[in-house]
């Protein structure tokens, strides 16, 4: 079986680098893990419950 690995992935099934389709997903990747990064800390230095923290 061959393997893949996550660049060949992502050419092959969203494009190439530098396409605007890979643009719009590298964006909405680097969004996403931003904000699961800040979020824990926003919430601990204002000391909210978990369940109390609300995305926007």
């Amino acid at each position: 079986m061959k393997q893949y690995t996550l660049s060949e992935l992502e050419d092959q099934y969203i494009g190439k680098i530098g396409t605007s389709e890979r643009d719009k997903y590298e964006y909405k990747l680097r969004m996403e893990l931003l904000a699961r990064g800040v979020q824990p800390a926003a919430r601990k230095k204002r000391r909210l419950a978990q369940g109390e923290v609300r995305l926007h």
